[in-house]
């Protein structure tokens, strides 16, 4: 008898948009709103210095800890946007996107064994690296009538001597909730009350609508030395596929985490690099374009689909996801996702795949173009009526 995959391994799901889009894939005019990916091509300037560093012969191993020039910039980055001094040799690594930022941190942060508050709904990462190293997850309520942000009041109750890490996604996939400034000094304020660290996911910290405003955690009295603050360069960039992105904070954890890239990655792609250093360093253009033109989706996607029926839906302040809510259809999030997919060739994504508190809700990216947009939700008009009798 062979031996089974490890109880690690069964504990993992697959990413969640996956399912339908296999589903979806099958039927003859298929609409896809269920992946985070941006529908604009990466800026030239960065693919022109892709092809130079191919053309320079830059194709080998890079310190493990990003390149030197990389990492100065984001230190720059930082400074100029949040008023920290981040050390760029000792306080910065490069890593594969936000995935190995955020896995490395918790393996910096945490042992087996340890608990990790995780907001829920939450990115599948955050739930699946605590697991792989081992933690027990906690989840943290976002509450839909907050706009997607926890109660203080209930996040410390959570808390036990165990607790070892707090994460923090704002703005949050796959909510579209921005966090206040208020609701993050009252997390502050706990996480140096029970000598927390924090792990600062800050991947859509340019996509911002309104006056909602981002703000890191890591800016507020005595932060620093306990926050990681994570980010890419694959929303904001339109850079999914290049794989690079990186964290920064205290030398004392940074450190750490260096230790755990030679067996996970070893360093990060070296022309991806290259590409990410001309995003820090050339016009900014494209990512005003790119949050203008996601703001008219915005608002008729929300506008839409409030208007079919079974479903309510809030305006999210960041990112490119709506979470409306669709418990007045009566059945399981995952139930109506695959409903969707077979009957109307819609992929969406169900909420469940983002945790207990993700039920009741579908996860819709408006990443795609308008003309997709408007005909997803004319299919599901059709589909949720047919549902409804």
């Amino acid at each position: 008898m062979v031996r089974d995959a490890s109880r690690r391994a069964k504990a993992i799901v697959r990413s969640p948009p996956f399912e339908t889009i296999e589903l979806v894939s099958k039927h003859k005019s298929p609409i896809f709103l269920s992946l985070g990916q941006p529908d604009f091509v990466t800026p030239k300037h960065i693919i022109d210095a892709a092809k130079q560093a191919l053309d320079e012969g830059f194709t080998g191993y890079t310190s493990d800890k990003g390149t030197a020039e990389l990492r100065q910039k984001v230190a720059e980055r930082i400074k100029a946007e949040h008023g920290l001094n981040i050390d760029p040799e000792e306080g910065v690594i490069i890593t594969i996107g936000a995935v190995s930022a955020s896995y490395t941190a918790i393996l910096a942060t945490t042992d087996p064994g340890d608990e990790v508050l995780i907001p829920c709904p939450y990115w599948q990462v955050h739930n699946s690296a605590s697991l792989v190293a081992g933690t027990v997850p906690k989840y943290v309520r976002l509450r839909e009538e907050l706009d997607f942000m926890p109660d203080p009041e209930e996040v410390e109750s959570l808390i036990t001597e165990r607790t070892r890490l707090m994460i923090i996604n704002s703005p949050s996939n796959p909510t579209g909730g921005v966090f206040s400034r208020d609701c993050l000094k009252a997390l502050a304020e706990i996480a140096v009350r029970h000598d927390l660290f924090v792990l600062s996911d800050e991947v859509y910290d340019k996509l911002v609508y309104d006056d909602a405003r981002h703000y890191s955690i890591a800016t507020f009295p005595g932060m620093f030395e306990r926050t990681i603050m994570v980010n890419s360069f694959s929303k904001t960039h339109a850079m999914t596929g290049w794989r690079v992105g990186y964290a920064a904070g205290d030398p004392r954890i940074i450190s750490e985490m260096v230790k755990f890239q030679e067996p996970i990655i070893l360093c990060a792609p070296s022309i991806s690099q290259k590409a990410a250093l001309a995003a820090l360093t050339g016009s900014d253009k494209h990512v005003r374009a790119m949050l203008e033109e996601y703001n008219v989706r915005r608002k008729a996607i929300v506008r839409g689909l409030n208007e079919v029926p079974g479903v309510r839906c809030r305006m999210p302040k960041g990112t490119f996801y709506a979470f409306p809510n669709v418990e007045a259809l009566g059945r399981p999030s995952r139930e109506i996702a695959r409903y969707l997919a077979t009957e109307v060739g819609v992929a969406t994504t169900p909420g469940s795949a983002y945790g207990p508190y993700g039920e009741g809700h579908l996860r819709i990216s408006y990443a795609s173009s308008m003309e997709s947009l408007m005909e997803g939700v004319r299919r599901m008009k059709v589909a949720f009526r047919k549902l409804l009798g």
